[in-house]
């Protein structure tokens, strides 16, 4: 009966240590882990920071390698071991500019460089900054690298790199020959050294087909892309979504593209021809009572509206005493308005056009068959394009175009 009582009495007390132990909270995992980004499993990871109560993590400069606002983990780099990190962030984190104020989760973007605060309990960061110890170069456009000597160049200074310098583009890394010339990156450095290149806007292909309608006349990208048409022709443009303008011989017409970055976009102009001849019907404003205009050589009446066919035309205008306008106007709308002003000072300049369309841009002519005085002009869409069986009530006012000095540089 003793033997009973006494095993009774252990078993209780065992009980009681079970309990107490399942009562106790689990001690949380830690959510800031140092990795070999080289290795994939988790078996590579090792803990970096206990966890537990707030903890402060100093005032350290981190790289971002990467931002997942989907599983909400910043990929940091620790600029002065090399190390890298996971830190998960939440609604609760404080996402703060280089003043203090402020920001979103998008402004943690990669090749940023930041500071972050304490973490919570549950291992989440409490705060990130951008830190204001570095400094960023945007949208820049004018820029060389020298790889054997390391030397990065913009504008006219000199910067060193090393030769794990962190590049990526769209949140892929990759390599410093990989940037393309005609690429907008954003710069991140300290003193006269690089840490980061991130490209900001990168450049896609349009690539023509079934051009024989349109060679020798132009191709309208956007409202600041012009080049001349050459068979199957090919052109680097910035990433983004344009209206692409075609005209000649009276044929011609618009579609919108987009150019998406390192990919190659495929326009059959076969499809943009439609049926002709088609025509815009042009109002001309001269600011000199008196002045004649000649469009391709002949004389015409610009009291009225001017017809003609789509595609390329050479205007000249002239007036005793004032210096002779010289143009080339790139049809490929309905209807639109140009104003001509005519000077005795030894140029030509243009007037804001009339209520409802762009200023005319004076840029010089890139065709052979013109004298380099020429110039080109342009109006632009007043309203959206006509289709082909759109009747005389149905027209609305579409745009014509200038030849930009762009033309050069795309058709180089």
């Amino acid at each position: 009966m003793l033997r009973k009582l006494r095993y009774m009495y252990y078993s209780i007390i065992l009980s009681m240590i079970l309990l107490a132990g399942c009562g106790q909270q689990t001690r949380p995992v830690s959510t800031a882990q140092y990795y070999n980004p080289a290795k994939e499993t988790a078996a590579d990871t090792e803990e970096a920071e206990g966890a537990g109560a707030e903890t402060s993590i100093g005032t350290d400069l981190y790289l971002i390698i990467g931002n997942d606002m989907t599983n909400e983990q910043l990929n940091l780099k620790q600029l002065a071991s090399g190390k890298q990190y996971l830190y998960v962030y939440s609604l609760s984190t404080d996402f703060l500019d280089k003043y203090g104020n402020s920001a979103t989760t998008m402004d943690f973007e990669p090749g940023r460089v930041i500071h972050i605060g304490k973490k919570d309990g549950e291992g989440r960061l409490l705060q990130a900054q951008i830190a204001d110890e570095v400094w960023e170069y945007s949208d820049i456009t004018k820029y060389s690298v020298d790889t054997e000597r390391g030397i990065f160049k913009i504008a006219d200074s000199k910067y060193s790199y090393d030769a794990d310098l962190f590049v990526e583009s769209n949140g892929e890394k990759i390599r410093l020959s990989d940037l393309n010339e005609k690429d907008e990156i954003r710069v991140v450095g300290i003193g006269t050294k690089i840490l980061s290149v991130s490209v900001t806007t990168g450049q896609g292909t349009l690539e023509l087909k079934n051009t024989s309608v349109f060679e020798g006349s132009f191709i309208q990208v956007g409202s600041k892309i012009f080049a001349q048409i050459t068979h199957n022709m090919k052109l680097e443009i910035p990433e983004g979504t344009y209206t692409v303008t075609v005209a000649n011989e009276g044929y011609g017409g618009s579609t919108e593209v987009e150019i998406a970055r390192g990919e190659t976009c495929t326009l059959d102009l076969d499809e943009l021809k439609g049926e002709g001849p088609k025509t815009g019907s042009i109002i001309f404003y001269i600011d000199v009572e008196g002045a004649t205009l000649s469009i391709d050589g002949d004389t015409v009446d610009y009291s009225a509206p001017v017809v003609l066919t789509y595609g390329v035309h050479t205007l000249h205008a002239e007036a005793e005493g004032y210096d002779d306008f010289d143009k080339k106007l790139f049809v490929n709308s309905a209807a639109a308005n140009i104003d001509i002003s005519l000077t005795g000072d030894g140029t030509t300049s243009d007037n804001d056009m009339t209520e409802g369309t762009e200023s005319v841009e004076e840029t010089e002519t890139a065709e052979t068959e013109t004298k380099d005085s020429e110039e080109e002009t342009k109006s632009t869409e007043k309203d959206s394009e006509t289709t082909d069986k759109s009747t005389d009530k149905d027209v609305t006012s579409d745009y014509l175009s200038t030849l930009s000095d762009l033309i050069t540089s795309l058709n180089k």
